[in-house]
């Protein structure tokens, strides 16, 4: 935070916080960062929630899945580094090239965000499928735990190219001021998630990879309504 603070007083690439003009607080700005930044928030908030709520009800497979489940959240967050990284991005350039009312460079800076996503969590998602075990090893090496978190794993492994596409798209609507439509799709998905693979789990998948192949379901339909959102929008 120091350092942020830093660099904003000091100024880079044209942006400095205070210029020459006032620090008192604008409500007009205060009003436009709320919308913005509210439906932002919440939506973070049911993400977070949604995982939390999975721990529970995985608890109940036992310890070892409880356990591997861990792992999987661990590989998952090295996963979604990259698209992250190009949502941000595609958040900024959007930004940038609806505000210069250039919609052609908006698509195209769609198009290859979406292209390098695809390529950085798809790549991984390769390397977790034929790496599951040796990834599940880096963190127990008994026998039923690699087996439990490497069949997750796997099934994970597929979900990586849908949601690549969802953070670019996610990133891109952000980058035109809505936040309120990647809130929706993305609570909606994740929770529908949640609920499926709690039938799943009690029905013919009493597994963790049962759990996980709720995410693999629900993907390609997320990716979808971003995609149409995005189309509506430019």
């Amino acid at each position: 935070m120091c350092i942020l603070v830093a660099v904003l007083l000091r100024g880079r690439n044209d942006v400095r916080a205070g210029g020459g003009g006032s620090w008192r607080p604008s409500l007009g700005v205060f009003r436009g960062i709320l919308k913005v930044g509210v439906p932002a928030a919440l939506e973070e908030v049911l993400v977070i929630g949604a995982f939390a709520t999975l721990t529970p009800i995985v608890a109940t497979l036992g310890t070892v899945s409880l356990a591997a489940q861990r792992v999987v959240i661990n590989i998952l967050s090295l996963s979604f580094l990259p698209g992250l990284g190009f949502g941000l991005a595609a958040t900024a350039l959007v930004g940038q090239a609806i505000g210069a009312r250039r919609p052609d460079e908006a698509r195209a800076v769609i198009s290859i965000s979406l292209r390098w996503a695809i390529m950085w969590m798809g790549g991984l998602g390769l390397l977790f499928f034929i790496f599951a075990e040796s990834l599940v090893r880096i963190f127990s090496a008994d026998p039923a735990m690699i087996a439990t978190g490497a069949a997750a794993i796997r099934v994970v492994a597929f979900t990586q190219p849908f949601w690549a596409a969802t953070f670019v798209y996610a990133g891109a609507l952000r980058g035109t001021g809505d936040t309120r439509t990647p809130l929706v799709i993305t609570a909606a998905a994740i929770w529908s998630a949640v609920g499926l693979g709690v039938i799943l789990m009690n029905t013919s998948f009493h597994s963790l990879a049962g759990i996980w192949a709720a995410f693999l379901v629900v993907g390609p339909f997320e990716t979808l309504v971003y995609w149409r959102a995005w189309r509506r929008k430019c």
